[in-house]
């Protein structure tokens, strides 16, 4: 486990110390869970692996318009096919 130094303003300090009491936590424990949260993937490990999968004629500008113009466009779709 690596341990870190990080120096932080005094109002930033008051501030962690406040937060860190009212979680019940550590500071590190408090701190490490919050760095945790700062850099998870925000995305499914496997997302990317979908790109090119789906199959459609329309082309990511048009599938976009439809998208911004409301659902009732979906909704047509649907009709005509």
């Amino acid at each position: 486990m690596t341990q870190l130094a990080v120096y932080i303003e005094d109002k930033l300090s008051e501030r962690l110390e406040k937060a860190v009491k009212a979680s019940g936590k550590s500071k590190s424990k408090w701190i490490a869970d919050v760095i945790k949260t700062a850099l998870k993937d925000q995305w499914p490990e496997d997302f990317f692996d979908l790109a090119g999968s789906w199959k459609d004629e329309r082309g990511p500008d048009e599938i976009i318009k439809e998208i911004r113009e409301g659902s009732d466009t979906f909704d047509k779709r649907e009709e005509i096919g």
